[in-house]
């Protein structure tokens, strides 16, 4: 992606049953021009079964301690985004930034009511509908600004190739 390079993350059978789908991608990301690595994480539901739940309990019901949720606005690409955010303190570990949003075969939203209503929208003129959760992680190491200066440099790129692979239309099955 990019710049960055990347390695799979090596996850348990709870992990997949906890999630209720086996499509999840999970890698740590490294890029020769940011020191801080980039964790992305995307779960993709076809229409059929779209069992999210809210990241912050995902992220404490594995001992994870969320100490601040917000919104963020990012413009990429001259288009305005707008994202959940996370502060996550992780045992034995530095803070970590995090940054999320679900994508419903291009429709951009926190919001897991929204969700539903899109691919309901689809279902009712006959189309198919996927929708994905995606998490971009990082450490807060110096500052909060600079995790989010890197997790900016690393959605830009990502955000293109999402279609290519969740899409509904993109994707053969």
């Amino acid at each position: 992606i990019g710049d960055w390079s990347g390695k799979e993350v090596a996850m348990s059978e709870y992990v997949y049953q906890g999630i209720e789908t086996p499509y999840l991608f999970l890698r740590n990301y490294h890029s020769p021009q940011h020191r801080l690595p980039v964790n992305l994480s995307i779960v993709w539901f076809d229409d059929r079964n779209i069992a999210f739940h809210a990241p912050e309990a995902c992220m404490g019901g594995v001992g994870n301690h969320v100490i601040e949720k917000s919104r963020k606005q990012v413009t990429l690409q001259g288009n305005e985004y707008r994202l959940d955010t996370l502060i996550v303190q992780m045992p034995g570990q530095s803070k970590q930034l995090v940054w999320y949003f679900f994508d419903v075969d291009g429709y951009i939203t926190t919001s897991q009511t929204d969700i539903r209503l899109h691919v309901l929208k689809k279902r009712l003129v006959g189309k198919r509908a996927s929708a994905s959760f995606i998490r971009l992680m990082a450490p807060i190491i110096d500052d909060q600004y600079k995790t989010e200066k890197t997790l900016l440099s690393f959605l830009e790129p990502l955000l293109p190739i999402v279609p290519k692979y969740t899409y509904t239309d993109m994707i053969v099955m």
